[in-house]
């Protein structure tokens, strides 16, 4: 059993995060958090989301012997549901048997099909990975940049070199490069590395970081891009993986 209330808003929050990457995805509800880790239908980006059980209004949920609830859900489909109810609280309760989200908005009450679990993609095993670099980058400034460099081209090189890091995206006919030292950074791990990226991807996980103040670059050499930022007031958490672009 499964019923919980939460803000129209954080629900949004995690919605475009998701569908940054995928349409379909497995989420699991436990006693303390929903979870869900899914890869791109090319295996290119992978989304990983984590949400307390303190970011909603009231959470109830049991099942046998303490196993997890899996759900199967159409991002693209919840999403368009919240933005039609506005910002009022969500009702979410889940009818197991007959594969049922029920979602309630004030006045407005949808039942939508659940997918099930066993025809999704399974789950990623996480990588392990070691990353030399980390920069914290404010999002806006990052977000600023991706919609420059989408004007540009269709791939860009993240570095750092020395004290800097860099954005750059170069065209047939332009050129693109932010730069930024460590003084006007929140955090950057000073070294010398590049990693060259498919800019689609980043683009759309750009718009998925929206209502984060600040994110996470985890970087290295030729090496998978990771970027974590919270959600839901930090009460939720988000991470990308997006394979690097090899010449």
């Amino acid at each position: 059993m499964f019923e919980a209330e939460i803000d129209a808003g954080i629900l949004k929050e995690c919605v475009e995060a998701v569908v940054a990457v995928i349409d379909e995805g497995k989420v699991r509800v436990s006693d303390d958090s929903l979870n869900l880790r899914a890869v791109d239908p090319s295996n290119v980006a992978m989304v990983t989301l984590q949400l307390q059980r303190d970011a909603f209004d009231s959470y109830q949920f049991s099942s046998d012997e303490g196993t997890e609830l899996e759900l199967g859900i159409d991002f693209p489909k919840l999403g368009g549901i919240l933005g039609i109810g506005g910002k009022e609280q969500v009702l979410l309760s889940v009818d197991e048997y007959a594969r049922k989200l029920n979602v309630q908005m004030g006045s407005l009450a949808y039942t939508v099909n659940l997918l099930d679990p066993s025809s999704l993609r399974k789950e990623p095993k996480v990588p392990e990975l070691e990353f030399p670099v980390q920069v914290v980058i404010e999002t806006e400034e990052f977000r600023r940049t991706i919609r420059a460099a989408e004007k540009i081209g269709e791939h860009i090189l993240l570095g750092v070199e020395g004290d800097e890091f860099y954005m750059e995206v170069e065209g047939e006919m332009d050129k693109l490069r932010l730069g930024l030292r460590k003084e006007q950074l929140i955090h950057l791990t000073p070294g010398t590395l590049h990693s060259l990226f498919t800019l689609d991807y980043i683009s759309a996980m750009s718009k998925g970081m929206s209502h984060a103040e600040h994110i996470t670059l985890n970087l290295g050499m030729n090496y998978p891009l990771q970027i974590d930022f919270e959600i839901a007031d930090g009460k939720g958490k988000v991470s990308y993986l997006l394979a690097p672009r090899v010449e």
